[in-house]
C-alpha cells in the first residue's frame, strides 16, 4: 500500500508517521493560529487591581431606635398561639415592640492617649540617626578646627597682659611660716655633726698604706695627724720599708 492512497483514505490506523514525530491528522482542522476552548471575559479586577488595593472593612450600620426587638415578638407570638411562619408575619403587622439599646457592660473604655492626640506614638524614642553629610564633607573637623584656633588666640592674648600674681597671705599663715623657719633654724644650729657608720671593729683599725714622697707635701702632716694619730716621724716613714705594709 502507498503512502498516496494512505492519506487519501483518511484513516488514522493507515496513517503512517516518520521517527520523531506525530502522525498527521486525517480531520479537516482550523488554520495553525486558531485558538480552541471558550473565550471567558476579562474581570473588572486584575491582579494588580487586588493586590494594590486594599479594601476597608465597612462594620454593619448600628441598629437604631426604629429596630424591632425580634426575641421579644417571637415570645409574645408563643404566647398568643402563634404556630405558623404566616401567621407570624401577620401577627408582626400588628404588634411593634421596638429594641431597647442595652447599656455598656463592664468597665467603661479607658481613655489612652492616642485617642485624645491621633499623632501620639508609644514606645521608646530612638537615637537620631547619622548625619552622614557632615561626616563626609569633614564638618566636625573644621568646626573643632575653628575652636582649638579661638582657644589659641585667647591664650596669646592672655601672655601678652600677663602679670604676676601675688598671694596675700593672712595673719595666721604669716606667723606658721615664720615659726616654721625658726623652728628648722634652731634644729640646724643644735644638731651635732653625726659620726660616719662604721663597723666596731674597724673603729681601732689605722691607716697602713704610705706612699712614697707624701712626707714631702705640704698637707702630709694634716693627713697623718686625721689618718693616723701615732704615725711615725718624716724619718722613720722615709727609712720604712714599703713592701712589708
Amino acid at each position: 500500500m502507498s503512502d498516496g492512497y494512505r492519506n487519501r483514505t483518511n484513516n488514522a490506523v493507515l496513517m503512517k508517521d516518520d521517527v520523531g514525530k506525530a502522525k498527521p491528522t486525517v480531520y479537516s482542522l482550523p488554520h495553525e493560529g486558531h485558538a480552541y476552548g471558550r473565550s471567558e471575559p476579562a474581570d473588572v479586577e486584575g491582579a494588580r487591581e487586588v493586590t494594590m488595593h486594599w479594601a476597608a472593612h465597612v462594620p454593619r450600620p448600628k441598629m437604631g431606635p426604629e429596630t424591632q426587638d425580634f426575641r421579644k415578638l417571637n415570645r409574645a407570638a408563643a404566647k398568643s398561639g402563634v404556630r405558623h411562619a404566616k401567621d407570624l408575619a401577620e401577627f408582626r403587622k400588628g404588634v411593634d415592640i421596638k429594641l431597647i439599646p442595652s447599656g455598656p457592660s463592664g468597665c467603661l473604655p479607658k481613655v489612652i492617649p492616642s485617642d485624645v492626640i491621633p499623632s501620639f506614638a508609644y514606645g521608646q524614642k530612638s537615637r537620631p540617626s547619622t548625619p552622614i553629610a557632615h561626616v563626609v564633607g569633614n564638618t566636625y573637623a573644621m568646626e573643632y578646627e575653628e575652636v582649638m584656633e579661638k582657644g589659641y588666640r585667647a591664650l596669646e592674648q592672655d601672655k601678652l597682659v600677663y602679670s604676676k600674681t601675688k598671694i596675700k597671705l593672712t595673719k595666721a599663715a604669716k606667723d606658721r611660716i615664720v615659726a616654721a623657719r625658726s623652728r628648722n633654724m634652731m634644729e640646724m644650729l643644735n644638731e651635732a655633726p653625726k659620726e660616719p657608720f662604721k663597723l666596731s671593729k674597724f673603729k681601732k683599725v689605722t691607716a697602713r698604706i704610705v706612699l712614697p714622697g707624701l712626707s714631702k707635701a705640704s698637707s702630709m702632716p694634716n693627713i697623718r695627724a686625721y689618718a693616723q694619730p701615732e704615725a711615725m716621724s718624716a724619718a722613720e716613714m722615709d727609712t720604712a720599708d714599703y713592701d712589708d705594709y
